[in-house]
């Protein structure tokens, strides 16, 4: 047989073999990789992904999904993990691919838990974010902005609302440049204003300065007359030692006092020998004491406020009294001038406190009412919510309003009256002056 011929006969014979490896095996490269151990996972839809995928973690290859399977109504996944690799005890896994294309892969998260995962266990499967929830939920997103312009478009109103908004607008812009202006006239009086207390405060360093020289001239002097007038200071020295005698001999009358009074002697005496005389007088002081100490915790706070509403052109006043006996517990009273009626109404609350939330009860404006306070950033900002005259028609009186601490004596208020109520829906802004 010639040479040409044995060749061809064993070629075809090596492709037969390779071809049917590859019919029956399906990917010749398991027979070539590193034996390993097997982990499971079990996950609720594993859609896309395929036998043989790469199995990685921090991005590097460990090993290969050898088998999917259905158990019950979720999917069981079977990982060959390469000999010598660790993995950590309580990892999970999840389905990733590379970029947007990219095959499915299976990824461990490593996990910290002490020690490492055992042959045949099984870790917890990490269900990953669709396409299709990503556009759920950014539709979701999209009906809420939605909903938030509309609440929005429904409490500025309509034209005349915005209208009167933009009108406040120009109102603060106008008292803006007045305020440059006033700054600007009186720039040389302020500046000179400056100079003045600079030169007082040298003025002031300088009177410093020669009260401490003086002070110094007075210690030499006094140092001076200390050796002039040794020898008086040694007569003072014996004067002393004689008063000394004499308050030993006082202290001798002490005791002989005390002693009389341990017999029962005299009125001190009476008050240590009978017990129930001293329990009475004890529980007199006792008594005074709980009638001085409500009085004597009380504390007072209050507060003269304007509140200017764009839409209505008026000013609304108020002055308010309030009376805390504890900590918890606060009365409130107000006098409000109300521009809408040109005559005076009055409120008088009572109310609670639980750490940064109050409850307030009583009368609101002259008519039964409640509110509701949340307290912030140490008490210098304030949410409240105020609902009163129940009886006005089509709905009940609800305000809402927040209120900042600048300094100890002055605050800013900006809300929205009735804002339940389009037709009479305002917003206003307010300036305050604590005392």
């Amino acid at each position: 047989m010639k040479r040409e011929l044995k060749i061809g006969i064993f070629v075809t014979i090596a492709l037969i073999i390779i071809g049917t490896a590859i019919f029956i095996v399906g990917d010749l490269s398991v027979l070539f990789r590193k034996p390993g151990y097997s982990l499971n996972v079990v996950f609720d839809t594993v859609a896309g992904l395929e036998k043989r995928a790469v199995v990685r973690m921090a991005g590097v290859k460990i090993g290969y999904v050898k088998d999917i399977r259905l158990q019950g109504s979720r999917a069981n996944i079977l990982l060959i993990i390469n000999s010598g690799i660790e993995v950590p005890r309580g990892s999970r896994a999840t389905l990733a691919s590379l970029g947007l294309l990219g095959e499915k892969h299976v990824e461990l998260l490593p996990g910290a838990e002490p020690g490492i995962c055992q042959p045949g266990e099984t870790l917890e499967g990490v269900p990953p974010v669709s396409f299709d929830q990503m556009g759920t939920m950014l539709l979701s997103i999209g009906n809420e902005f939605k909903e938030m312009s509309r609440i929005i478009s429904e409490l500025i109103g309509g034209e005349e609302s915005r209208d009167n908004f933009r009108n406040t607008l120009s109102n603060l812009s106008t008292f803006s440049a007045d305020l440059r202006e006033f700054f600007a006239v009186n720039k040389e009086e302020l500046h000179a204003g400056i100079q003045s207390s600079s030169q007082a405060v040298q003025k002031f360093d300088k009177r410093v300065e020669e009260v401490s020289r003086n002070i110094d001239e007075l210690i030499f002097m006094l140092k001076d007359v200390v050796e002039e007038n040794r020898e008086n200071i040694k007569i003072n020295l014996n004067n002393i030692q004689k008063l000394i005698k004499e308050i030993e001999q006082s202290l001798k009358l002490l005791n002989e006092s005390l002693e009389k009074i341990n017999k029962g002697e005299g009125t001190l005496g009476m008050l240590i020998s009978q017990p129930e005389l001293y329990a009475r007088a004890e529980d007199a002081m006792g008594e005074i004491e709980r009638l001085i100490y409500p009085v004597s915790n009380l504390r007072f706070s209050g507060d003269l406020r304007a509140e200017y509403y764009g839409k209505s052109n008026l000013v609304k006043n108020y002055f308010t009294l309030g009376i805390w006996p504890t900590e918890k517990k606060f009365v409130l009273a107000q006098v409000i001038h109300d521009p809408w009626l040109d005559k005076f109404v009055y409120s008088s609350q009572f109310g609670l406190r639980w750490g940064g939330f109050t409850s307030r009860v009583g009368i609101m404006e002259s008519k039964v009412g409640l509110g509701v306070d949340y307290y912030a950033f140490g008490d210098r900002l304030r949410f409240s919510l105020d609902v009163f005259d129940f009886n006005r028609h089509p709905r009940p009186h609800f305000r809402f309003w927040t209120r900042f601490v600048a300094s100890k004596y002055f605050n800013f208020l900006v809300g929205v009256e009735n804002f339940t109520l389009a037709p009479r829906r305002e917003v206003y802004f307010g300036l305050g002056i604590g005392f």
